[in-house]
C-alpha cells in the first residue's frame, strides 16, 4: 500500500505521517510506505500511473495549489484515492469535482484518521478482491482492463455487452450469458435476461427493482427473483 502525503509546510507532512503511521501499527498493517511532498509541483511531476493507492493533498499551495494538483495527477490516473487536507472549511465541496474519497480539516486527530482509513482500506480491499477483468473493444479494438470493483453493471445489448461504471461505459462483442458463470463468482448476480449486476453496488431492493448507489435503478424479471434474493441474503441482507 502506497501513500502520498503533499503540503508545502513540514510540520502538517509529519503530523499527518505520524497519524497514520500510529493506524498502521495498530491495524498491524506491515506492508505499506509513506512518501511526502512539499509541493504539488513536486508531486505532479513525478507522478505515474499507480504510483499510490492514497494521496493526503493540501489545498492551500504556493505555484500549483491542490486542485491544480489533482487536476494533473487525474490527467493521468481516474483510479487514486485523493484526500484533500486544508483549514479553510469553505472548500470542502470543491473536492468533488475531483472525484475526491475524502476532505480533512489540519487540526485532524488520529480518530479522524482512523474513521477515514477503515472506509479506504475496506474499499480497497474489495476492489482487489473483485481483481480485473479483460476486454477487447468494440469500436477501436483496444484493450481495456476493467477493475471489477468500479462496474456497476454489464448489459446485453444485441451481441455487444455494455460495461458501466460511474464515469464510463465500455461496449465489446460478446454475449452475457457467456460471462456471468466467471462473473458471479466474482461479485456479480443476474438480475434480468439484460442485467449483470455488481452486488456491492446494490443500495436498496424494491422488489421488481434494485436502487445502485447510484440512484440508478435496474429491473429484476421474475425469472431472476428467487436468485437475487438468495444472493442478497448471503451478504446479510
Amino acid at each position: 500500500m502506497n501513500i502520498a502525503i503533499c503540503d508545502d509546510v513540514g510540520s502538517y507532512n509529519t503530523h499527518l505521517h505520524k497519524l497514520l503511521e500510529n493506524y498502521m501499527e495498530r491495524k498491524q498493517i506491515g506492508d505499506y510506505k509513506i512518501t511526502e511532498y512539499n509541493s504539488g509541483v513536486a508531486l505532479s511531476d513525478e507522478y505515474s500511473l499507480s504510483a499510490f493507492d492514497f494521496i493526503f493533498l493540501d489545498i492551500d499551495m504556493p505555484q500549483l495549489s491542490g486542485s491544480e494538483t489533482a487536476k494533473r495527477i487525474r490527467e493521468l490516473d481516474l483510479k487514486v484515492d485523493i484526500i484533500f487536507v486544508t483549514n479553510m472549511r469553505d472548500q470542502s465541496l470543491m473536492g468533488y469535482n475531483y472525484n475526491a474519497k475524502g476532505f480533512l480539516y489540519k487540526d485532524v486527530i488520529q480518530e479522524d484518521i482512523d474513521s477515514l482509513m477503515d472506509r479506504l482500506i475496506e474499499e480497497f480491499n474489495r476492489k482487489e478482491g473483485m481483481g480485473y477483468y479483460n476486454v477487447k473493444l468494440r469500436f477501436d479494438g483496444g484493450n481495456a482492463r476493467l477493475p471489477l470493483a468500479d462496474v456497476l453493471y454489464f448489459e446485453s445489448r444485441d451481441k455487444n455487452i455494455l460495461a458501466t461504471t460511474e464515469t464510463d461505459s465500455f461496449e465489446f462483442r460478446g454475449q452475457l450469458k457467456s460471462i456471468t458463470d466467471e462473473l458471479e463468482k466474482r461479485g456479480f448476480i443476474r438480475t434480468h435476461l439484460s442485467y449483470l449486476v455488481n452486488i456491492n453496488r446494490i443500495f436498496t431492493d424494491y422488489g421488481s427493482y434494485l436502487l445502485l448507489d447510484t440512484n440508478e435503478k435496474l429491473p429484476i424479471s421474475e425469472k431472476y427473483r428467487a436468485s437475487v434474493t438468495e444472493a442478497l441474503k448471503k451478504k446479510g441482507w
